[in-house]
């Protein structure tokens, strides 16, 4: 069950980072309230979620 667990949030984090990456590099425009949320705040997002996605699958791959 832990694997598992892990393997899925390996994947959701990957995801997450590839999105953050195609919005960085497309300049896709995101509002939320009203108030559009600048493209560079994507770049944190990005280096966060990588590396914790191949944590979780390294983490994955050796339970």
């Amino acid at each position: 069950m832990q694997k598992a667990a892990l393997y899925f949030s390996g994947v959701f984090f990957a995801i997450g980072a590839v999105a953050h990456v195609v919005r960085l590099t497309t300049g896709i425009e995101i509002v939320i309230g009203g108030a559009v949320v600048p493209v560079w705040m994507s770049l944190p997002g990005a280096l966060i979620a990588a590396p914790l996605a191949l944590w979780m699958l390294v983490a994955a791959r050796r339970s």
